[in-house]
This record gives structure tokens, C-alpha cells and sequence, in this order.
């Protein structure tokens, strides 16, 4: 939303700077069209080719209109740019060509001398915008491609960590009931306590299950936020949860990211800190989540390059991010990390 107000103080101001073309009403005309273009461009992510024919259009008409030279071509390069980094790579390469020629036939309709060096430095300006706009797709993609491995990996940890816990409890589990049943008649005082074994294990078994099966789910959207209530329940601690800004479903893998960044944090603070409660804070930014874990205890947690801040670290390096974990000025632990969305 900031940018559309740059958008919108560059081509007001450059109406009024601009140094030759028309008086006052030609200016007040060309600057409630080139708003009216800038203000389309916040649909630019939903419908970027419509938002590009809208500025396109617009600065025709503002070229015919005679207004003041010079602001008209800012919201159409930057609807360009919008369509090349969605995707719409055929849109945005047609594009091109098509502003040099109709930009070519708004000189003629109006009477106007073709001014070569001006033509290229549109072609040049068209040129670079698109090229920016692939140029931010592709790292998105990347990102996103490197984001899906590293959920895989978590997921593939998640399991094979949780297949060699129930594995260990499943093996005592057995052991301790064929025990309890070969001393059922001969020896019952002696099946009593492989029984209570059993009983004991099979529980922390269960612990273990629930403990992750929030975080290996694969929903296209998931709720940070329920999550976050549902860990605090679990964390032993007497744990605040605020949750400002305007939620919104998440990426699993950003999902997954905070929900670990919480647990890690929160087992720290159980682990660490010689206190029994702490503050968890999601924010949700325009684009981009943020979580942040406090407390009032001793302030070292594991330690900055302890195993476990390191594997939040590198997990939110992976998703884009970034991560500060540390003592408080205060006193205390905070770790906290801002994840893209």
C-alpha cells in the first residue's frame, strides 16, 4: 500500500513540475487520471493484465489530452513490471511493442514529430521494467522451491524422528506385557509393575504423536494462530498468547516454521530460563508474519549457537527470513523471528 502513495506523490508532483503543456485545468485533468491509473494498480496482484490495459489506456489518454508531459508513463511501467513478476511473462513481452506503437500513433493522431531518443528511452524504460518483473519471479520461485524442500525435509525428520521414539516405546511396550503375562499366575506381584511400564510408556507414546501431527498436516492453509493456543496448552508454562494484525491462512511451510519457532522457544524457556510463564506475540504484517517468544528468566536459553536456535535460524533462512534470538536488556530471553508470507 505504501508504494501506491509513492506512485501517487511521483505522478501528482510531476504534473506539477512538469515544465511545458497546458494551465491549470490541463494539469488538474492529467493528474485525476494518471490517480485513477495509480489507484487500479492496487488490484495489480489479483488482475495483473487488466491493471496493465487500465494504466495503459490511462496514458494514452493523458498523452492526447495534451496534459503535461513526462509523469504519464510511471503507473503503466509499474503495472508492467506487476504483470512480469506474476507470471504473465507473454502479457508483459507483447506488451512492449505494443506501447512503442501505440505511442507512435498517439504522435500522429496528435500531430505531434516522432522524437527518436525519446522513443528509446521508452523501449529502454518497457524494457528494463519486465525484465525486473522476471527477474523477481524467477527468485520467487526459487524461494518458494527451496521453502517446499525444506518443508519436505522437516516433514521427513519429523517422521523418521517420531518412527525411532515409537519404535524404542512399542519395543518396551511389548516386552513389559509378555512379561506381565508370563508372571500373571506364578508371580502377580511381579505383573503389576510391567503393567504400570506399559501403561506409562504408552502415554508418553501418545504425547509424542499429538506433539507433531499439527505440525506434518499439509492443508494449503493453515491456522497459526490455533496452533499457537493449542502449543501453549502443552508447554507446562503459564503462557499469554496476542495475536495482532489481520490473521490470514498461511503457507504450510511458514505455518510449520512458526509453530517450531514457538515449541523451541517455549521448551527453552521450560529447559532454561527458571521461570514458569512467557509471552507469545504473532503479528501479522502486510507481508510477512512475525512471532516473537519472551521471558523474565535467567536469559541464556541454549545460547546463540546452541542446536536448537540454530535450527530455527536456518529454518527461517531458508523461508527468506530473519531471526534474533538473545539475552533481554531487561533481563531475560527473547527470540524472534520475521517470516515472507
Amino acid at each position: 500500500m505504501a508504494g501506491l502513495f509513492v506512485v501517487a506523490a511521483t505522478v501528482v508532483g510531476g504534473v506539477q513540475l512538469a515544465g511545458a503543456g497546458g494551465g491549470w485545468g490541463a494539469r488538474v485533468l492529467g493528474a485525476a487520471i494518471l490517480l485513477a491509473a495509480t489507484g487500479a494498480l492496487y488490484w495489480r496482484a489479483r488482475w495483473p493484465a487488466a491493471v496493465l490495459a487500465v494504466a495503459g489506456f490511462a496514458c494514452v489518454l493523458y498523452y492526447l489530452l495534451g496534459c503535461p508531459p513526462g509523469p504519464e508513463p510511471v503507473p503503466f511501467v509499474v503495472a508492467l513490471y506487476a504483470a512480469a513478476a506474476a507470471g504473465w511473462r507473454r502479457i508483459a513481452v507483447a506488451a512492449v511493442p505494443l506501447a512503442v506503437v501505440v505511442v507512435l500513433a498517439a504522435d500522429v493522431v496528435a500531430g505531434r514529430p516522432v522524437e527518436g531518443e525519446d522513443l528509446v528511452a521508452v523501449v529502454a524504460v518497457l524494457v528494463a521494467a519486465a525484465g525486473l518483473g522476471e527477474v523477481s519471479r524467477s527468485r520467487r520461485e526459487q524461494q518458494d522451491a527451496r521453502a517446499q524442500r525444506a518443508a519436505d525435509a522437516e516433514r521427513l525428520r519429523i517422521a523418521r524422528d517420531l518412527h525411532d521414539t515409537l519404535a524404542h516405546q512399542l519395543t518396551a511396550i511389548s516386552v513389559q506385557a509378555g512379561a506381565a503375562l508370563r508372571k500373571r499366575d506364578s508371580r502377580p506381584e511381579l505383573a503389576y509393575p510391567a503393567l504400570e511400564t506399559v501403561r506409562t510408556v504408552a502415554g508418553e507414546a501418545l504425547t509424542e504423536v499429538r506433539s507433531v501431527l499439527g505440525v506434518i498436516r499439509a492443508e494449503p492453509a493453515c491456522d497459526a494462530a490455533g496452533s499457537l493456543a493449542g502449543l501453549a496448552e502443552r508447554a507446562g508454562l503459564d503462557v499469554s498468547v496476542t495475536v495482532s494484525g489481520r490473521a490470514v491462512p498461511l503457507p504450510p511451510q511458514v505455518d510449520a516454521a512458526v509453530y517450531r519457532i514457538a515449541q523451541e522457544a517455549l521448551t527453552n524457556v521450560r529447559r532454561h530460563s527458571g521461570v514458569t510463564d512467557a509471552e507469545v506475540r504473532l503479528r501479522y504484517r502486510p507481508r510477512r508474519v512475525e512471532i516473537d517468544v519472551t521471558d523474565r528468566g535467567r536469559g541464556r536459553g541454549d545460547g546463540v549457537a546452541g542446536t536448537g536456535i540454530t535450527g530455527m535460524r536456518e529454518r527461517v533462512t531458508v523461508l527468506g527470513g530473519r531471526l534474533a534470538a538473545g539475552p533481554r536488556p531487561g533481563g531475560g530471553f527473547r527470540v524472534w523471528a520475521s517470516i515472507p508470507r
